[in-house]
C-alpha cells in the first residue's frame, strides 16, 4: 500500500494519487439545505438535476443537488427527485439520519481503479458517466464525470465512491469558490464505527493506502486529506455528543483562510459554535445539516487530532 503526504495542493490527482474530492449530505429538501449552507457562510449553487449518459441519451439519475465549491474540493447536498434505484438508496440512508452519507474520492484513471478494486475483493458497479449542461454556471457549460460506486452494502458507512471530473476548469470557476466564511478546502473526515480496526483496514484496501493508529483513532492518509475512524466512546468524547447513528460519517473538517472571518460570519448568522479557540471552530449538527463541521486555521494540519488534544 502507498504512503501519502496528506496534502497535495492541486485540484486533480495525477498518477496513482487519491484525493478526497467532495462530500455529500443527504437531505429531504434542497431549498432548505441551501438556506442552511448559506447561513453558515457558503456560496451555494442553484439546483442541478443529475443525469446519466446512457448510449448518448441523458436520463435522470434519480437525484438532484446543490453545490458549494471550494478552492480544493466541494460540498454537495443531494435529495431524491426521480423514481430510480439510486434515489431509493438515498431515501433508505436518509431514513437512518440526515447528514453526511457520501464520500467521493478522486483518481485519474477510474476504469483502472475498478479493476484494482475488483481484484482486492470489492464488488463494484459498472462505471457511470454523468453529463449535463450546468445551468447554474455562466454560459451553461457541459460538465461530465466518471463515477465508480461499490455494490450496495459493500461499504455500509456510506456511498463511498470514486469520481473524476472531466471539466475541472468549468466546475471550479474563480467566482464560485470564494465564500463569506473564508472556507477554502475540504480536509479531514471523521467516521464513527463499531470496530475501527476492521473498518479502517477495509478503507485502506479500498484506497490502497496505509493505516496509522494513535489515541484510539485509526487514520487512512490520502494524498489530499485524511479519513479518521473512531468508535462511539472516542467519537463522543471528541465531539461532546453522540453521533447520529452507527456507522456514520460524523463530521468533516474545512480549512479557513481567516478563522476570525469564519467566526464573525457565523456570529452574524446567529450560529453559536459548540467549541471555539484561536485555531478551531466546531459547529454542531443542528446547524450543519446533521453532521459536525470543524473549521480550522491553515496552521492546523490535523484538525480532528488538534480538537481531541483540547478535549483531553
Amino acid at each position: 500500500m502507498s504512503e501519502s503526504t496528506g496534502w497535495v495542493d492541486r485540484q486533480m490527482p495525477a498518477g496513482d494519487e487519491v484525493f478526497l474530492d467532495h462530500v455529500g449530505y443527504f437531505v429531504a429538501d434542497l431549498d432548505d439545505a441551501g438556506r442552511r449552507l448559506a447561513r453558515l457562510g457558503f456560496q451555494v449553487s442553484a439546483v442541478n438535476v443529475q443525469t446519466n449518459d446512457v448510449d448518448g441519451e441523458l436520463r435522470p439519475s434519480g437525484t438532484s443537488n446543490r453545490i458549494a465549491r471550494l478552492r480544493r474540493g466541494y460540498l454537495e447536498v443531494l435529495a431524491a427527485t426521480h423514481d430510480t434505484p439510486l434515489a431509493d438508496q438515498l431515501e433508505a440512508a436518509l431514513a437512518r439520519y440526515e447528514g453526511l452519507h457520501l464520500v467521493a474520492l478522486s483518481h485519474d484513471d477510474i476504469p483502472a481503479e475498478r479493476v484494482r478494486l475488483e481484484a482486492a475483493g470489492f464488488a463494484m458497479q459498472p462505471v457511470v458517466h454523468l453529463r449535463r449542461r450546468d445551468k447554474t454556471l455562466a454560459g451553461a457549460p457541459e460538465v461530465a464525470w466518471s463515477v465508480l460506486r461499490p455494490q450496495p452494502g459493500v461499504m455500509p458507512e456510506g456511498r463511498i465512491q470514486f469520481a473524476k471530473s472531466h471539466n475541472p476548469d468549468r466546475v471550479w470557476q474563480a467566482d464560485q469558490i470564494v465564500h463569506p466564511n473564508a472556507a477554502d478546502a475540504l480536509t479531514d473526515l471523521l467516521f464513527c464505527v463499531a470496530e475501527r480496526h476492521e473498518v479502517s483496514a477495509r478503507f485502506a484496501r479500498y484506497t490502497n493506502r496505509a493505516v496509522t493508529e494513535a489515541n484510539d483513532v485509526s487514520t487512512v492518509t490520502l494524498d489530499r486529506s485524511r479519513l479518521l475512524f473512531a468508535e462511539p466512546h472516542g467519537a463522543t468524547s471528541l465531539l461532546g455528543a453522540e453521533p447520529p447513528s452507527l456507522p456514520s460519517i460524523a463530521g468533516q473538517a474545512l480549512r479557513s483562510t481567516n478563522l476570525a472571518t469564519t467566526r464573525r460570519t457565523l456570529e452574524a448568522s446567529g450560529v453559536t459554535p459548540s467549541y471555539v479557540d484561536d485555531l478551531l471552530v466546531l459547529v454542531d449538527p443542528a446547524h450543519a445539516l446533521g453532521g459536525w463541521m470543524l473549521f480550522h486555521d491553515p496552521a492546523v494540519s490535523e484538525p480532528w487530532t488538534a480538537l481531541a488534544a483540547t478535549r483531553r
